[in-house]
């Protein structure tokens, strides 16, 4: 019998649309009013910007944002056997080490894709003969506007390591499929790398990559 939403849920009554729960993908306006901004603080990394606002309730505020000046890139290095390529640093806001795919920012006006190759030539050594862009994402929307580009690179070539001198890094090559339990179990936990490990995953299942890869990838050979 084949699996529905409904048979998995044994007991659950029919799902009803409500009157207050959307049927269309549609945006909605804008219900801020800002009436005015103000720059607190700004360095070469980041503006604090801080708006006089009107609240969707009509309550006066006030909306502070964090204004990103580069683009988050980040690129998931998998080779032919299936294995990733990640990087190991210890993070400092978060004050613990984490794995991670290579990861870096985009100067304003710097074309993505040649930020990831740039990133990962230097923190791995790497280059590849494909590049994919997997995803775009928008990350922690309530505070700030910084954006991301991921990247899965294919048909890598190695090469020597050249990370910047604020960066103390270990290498790990691992198996798609650790590297995919890691993240579901918590143990990789940079949002870039979730997302871009997860959509990779995505694209093997679905047909989305070549049929070699995506069973090299699930560890199923040839």
């Amino acid at each position: 019998m084949r699996t529905t939403w409904r048979s998995r849920a044994r007991g659950a009554r029919p799902w009803r649309m409500q009157n207050d729960v959307e049927s269309e993908w549609e945006d909605d306006q804008n219900p801020w009013q800002v009436t005015g901004i103000s720059t607190p603080f700004s360095n070469a990394w980041l503006t604090i910007e801080s708006s006089e606002v009107i609240h969707p309730d009509g309550k006066p505020g006030v909306y502070s944002v964090v204004r990103i000046r580069r683009l988050a890139v980040g690129v998931l290095p998998i080779d032919d056997d299936g294995y990733v390529h990640l990087v190991g640093q210890w993070r400092f806001p978060l004050g613990r080490y984490s794995w991670e795919m290579p990861e870096g920012g985009g100067e304003p006006g710097e074309d993505a894709l040649d930020c990831a190759r740039r990133e990962m030539a230097e923190e791995t050594g790497l280059s590849a003969a494909t590049y994919q862009q997997i995803l775009e994402m928008d990350l922690s929307n309530s505070l700030t506007d910084e954006r991301a580009v991921l990247f899965l690179a294919t048909g890598l070539t190695p090469g020597q390591a050249n990370p910047e001198g604020t960066e103390v890094l270990k290498r790990r090559r691992a198996h798609f499929t650790d590297v995919l339990a890691r993240v579901a179990d918590g143990r990789i936990r940079d949002a870039m790398t979730v997302a871009a490990v997860l959509r990779a995953h995505h694209m093997a299942v679905t047909g989305q990559l070549p049929g070699s890869l995506a069973r090299a990838m699930a560890g199923t050979g040839e």
